[in-house]
Order: C-alpha cells, then sequence, then structure tokens
C-alpha cells in the first residue's frame, strides 16, 4: 500500500478532493475520470450507508489515480473497522471536541501497537496486496474535523494526537455552532480569523489542514493562505446546479453554454 498524497504534501503541495453525497457508484466513475487527487465518500451527511454500495463506489475509484476518503457517520471504532477493511485509504471524522476522542479515532485506525484495529482486512488486502497489515500504519490518512466551540478550545491538545494526520474544517457547522448568522461566510473577517487560528495550529503541529471550500474560487483563496486539503466539488450540489444553469440558459437564450455529449 502506498500514498500519493503524503508524498504531494511533503513537497508542498495542495491536493485536491471531490465529495460525493449521493450513493452512486456512476457518480463516482465519472469522476474517477477526472485528476482530482482524491474523492471523499460522504457517510455522515451523504447518502450512501450500506456497505455494499460503499464498496461499488471504491471499485470503481480504484480504476482511478484518486486517493479514497470516507467522511465517517461518527467516531465509531466498529465502523472505522469495516470502512478500512473494505479499502478506504483516508478517514475524515466529525464532532471531535477533545484530545482523547481524537486519539480513539487514530487508534482505531492503526493496528497494534499503534493502534486497536482488529485484524481481517477483507477488500484491503486482496487491493492492496498481501502486504497491506504492514503498511496499512504508514499509509493510512486520518482529518479530525474542527467544528465546534470545544474543539476550537481543545485543538491545540488535539494537534499533538500521535498517527493523526491533519485537521480538516466544517465551516458550516462551525460558524452556526459560533451563532453565526451568515454560515460559512469565508468573506467575514471574524471567521476568517478564526480559520487561519486554525491552520497555524495546525502547521505548528505538523498537520496538514483541509476545508470543505464549496467551490473552486474558495479552495485557491485557501490554497494560498496554506490550506493542503480542498474540497472544491459536490456531486449532488453540482448536478442541481448545472440543471438550473441549463434551464435559466434555455428560458434566458444567453447562449453561453459549455455543456457538451449526448
Amino acid at each position: 500500500m502506498q500514498n500519493t498524497l503524503k508524498k504531494k504534501w511533503a513537497e508542498g503541495q495542495p491536493v485536491t478532493n471531490a465529495w460525493v453525497s449521493s450513493p452512486s457508484a456512476w457518480n463516482v466513475e465519472i469522476l474517477a475520470t477526472t485528476s482530482f487527487d482524491a474523492i471523499t465518500i460522504d457517510a455522515q451527511h451523504g447518502l450512501a450507508s450500506d456497505l455494499n454500495t460503499m464498496v461499488q463506489m471504491l471499485q470503481v475509484m480504484k480504476a482511478s489515480s484518486a486517493t479514497s476518503f470516507v467522511r465517517l457517520p461518527a467516531n465509531d471504532p466498529a465502523y472505522i473497522m469495516r470502512m478500512l477493511d473494505a479499502g478506504v485509504e483516508g478517514l475524515i471524522c466529525p464532532m471531535l471536541n477533545t484530545a482523547e476522542e481524537t486519539e480513539a479515532f487514530v487508534r482505531a485506525t492503526k493496528y497494534y501497537p499503534e493502534g486497536n484495529r482488529s485484524i481481517g482486512p477483507t477488500r484491503a488486502s486482496v487491493v492492496f496486496g498481501e502486504n497491506y497489515m504492514q503498511t496499512a500504519n504508514q499509509h493510512t490518512i486520518t482529518f479530525a474535523m474542527i467544528e465546534t466551540p470545544d474543539a476550537l478550545k481543545n485543538m491545540r491538545e488535539m494537534a499533538k494526537v500521535e498517527h493523526l494526520n491533519g485537521f480538516y474544517i466544517g465551516p458550516w457547522d462551525l460558524s452556526a455552532s459560533l451563532g453565526y448568522k451568515k454560515l460559512a461566510d469565508f468573506e467575514d473577517p471574524g471567521f476568517l480569523k478564526i480559520l487561519k487560528e486554525i491552520l497555524a495550529v495546525a502547521e505548528e503541529n505538523h498537520l496538514i489542514t483541509g476545508i470543505h471550500a464549496g467551490n473552486p474560487k474558495n479552495a485557491r483563496l485557501f490554497a494560498d493562505l496554506g490550506f493542503k486539503f480542498l474540497t472544491m466539488f459536490n456531486d449532488s450540489s453540482a448536478l442541481k446546479t448545472i440543471a438550473k444553469n441549463t434551464l435559466d440558459e434555455f428560458h434566458n437564450n444567453d447562449g453561453k453554454s459549455k455543456l457538451s455529449g449526448y
């Protein structure tokens, strides 16, 4: 098992990430034909909840060079084990608020002696080879989400958890929990200052910082600030936006379409 993302990060390069909310292997297969560095299946708010669907999505993803991620529904060691056994390469854990919770998450992703993950990598050992168990601890990627006031308060201790690879900011939950009326407003100086503080803590501890940027413009803003894991595409949101724009163009007859194909 090897991981190309860690090499890019070691070289100081940002990583592009596509987010999949639908339970669709077809959507993943389409994304796999692009050059996204990573593709994340959302098992928290997304609709892919059963293992059979997840495995099909991972199978078509394997045809690309993209690194597979899952955003977990919760900090559940049994679910973490099943995702890794199915061949997921990176995990994003939501709603972590303390160093103790973060350590429990990370230890669930690692085999002994670094952690307590049970042995039985059913699909992972097929996909990544017989030496999977010898390399998994080194190559599996772990992100702790920062999205609550408690996480902000405790992030310095969380950042020191051994084998944690990075922070991933959930700007909607974070801004809501801090009382902002406009959610994920990246033009708000106060909110942007908080995001930069998270980035600074991560960098002090040699962690990668990721964020749900929402679109390429925001992703470029965060890349220039030093964020290195940039989610800039969501399959469900993109389909809705493209469909709406297509109808608007038809009704307005402005002739600006970039759509092609059937």
